[in-house]
């Protein structure tokens, strides 16, 4: 088995040990829709890996990137469906998941001074803190996981990634439109 040493110092496969698991998944998908295949495994190892980092913290990954949102938001509040818009679920899951959030004295609504009839949810000190400390622990996996490519492979697959990204948002505005 060939091995090639990452930033951590560690051995890991090579790119065909790698590639030759990918393929268990489903043989028969090769090509560009076997691509749908790799992703859909990579998102539940994704998933698992967000589980056990956010998990720590009682987060789930949802909940963890509201608040994550809001840290970085103008004053630090926003309008719920922003948000929803932003985690790309309804507004009806999120104002669940807001309230979910404010009985745990993470967030809380507040009249939108601009438009009377709306809300803005903004994070509190407690979010702050929860939102720093399971951010932390996810980094610490992230870079985990990370170890295992070398830094040229992970930017070109964040770069066609990104543009992967970016043809499902379009599909996604485009069939919005269209029902």
């Amino acid at each position: 088995m060939s091995t090639a040493t990452g930033p951590t110092g560690r051995t890991r496969p090579q790119r065909a040990e790698r590639r030759s698991r990918q393929d268990v998944a489903d043989p028969s998908e090769t090509g560009p829709l076997g691509l749908f295949t790799t992703l859909a495994r990579t998102g539940l190892f994704l998933e698992a890996l967000q589980r056990d980092c956010l998990g720590r913290h009682g987060l789930a990954f949802t909940e963890y990137s509201v608040l994550r949102l809001l840290q970085r938001a103008p004053q630090r509040r926003l309008a719920p469906s922003l948000l929803a818009e932003e985690i790309v679920c309804t507004t009806g899951a999120m104002t669940k998941l807001v309230d979910r959030l404010e009985r745990s004295g993470y967030v809380e609504r507040a009249p939108d001074p601009v438009d009377r009839r709306g809300v803005l949810v903004g994070i509190t000190r407690g979010g702050d803190q929860i939102a720093d400390q399971a951010a932390e622990t996810y980094r610490v996996g992230r870079e985990r996981v990370l170890g295992h490519l070398d830094d040229r492979e992970a930017e070109r697959i964040h770069d066609h990634l990104g543009r992967l990204l970016g043809a499902l948002e379009t599909d996604r505005k485009e069939q919005s439109r269209e029902q």
